[in-house]
């Protein structure tokens, strides 16, 4: 097995490289943020603000305009541009809340979809 195929197979579904710009809501402050990779579980999102792991955020997504809740589960430390790396992780999976910008074939969503279930 190729450490590609290992390392697709360990993700409940597959991970895209996108800058998607987002309005983050921890309450009624909004920040702006954007994403580095994406995914249906989450994103690996670029904030100007280190949250916490365990915050609920809002997430809105500034091409499409729709709404998801999701959670820090990591912060990482500030990256010399006045970013730090947050791994948020939505409640459930949603393939609609990216939009175009996560196109997957329809065996890749079967394929994840089966690997959450396992």
């Amino acid at each position: 097995m190729t450490s590609e195929k290992a390392s697709v197979e360990g993700r409940r579904s597959p991970r895209i490289v996108a800058r998607i710009p987002l309005e983050l809501r921890p309450v009624q402050e909004p920040r702006t943020a954007e994403t580095a990779v994406i995914n249906l579980h989450g994103a690996l999102i670029l904030s100007p603000v280190p949250w916490p792991a365990e915050t609920i955020l809002e997430l809105r997504n500034q091409k499409n305009k729709r709404l998801i809740r999701a959670r820090v589960v990591w912060t990482g430390p500030e990256d010399g541009s006045g970013s730090y790396k947050l791994g948020v992780e939505f409640e459930a999976a949603e393939s609609g809340f990216w939009g175009d910008d996560y196109s997957l074939k329809p065996a890749q969503i079967a394929d994840a979809n089966t690997k959450e279930n396992q």
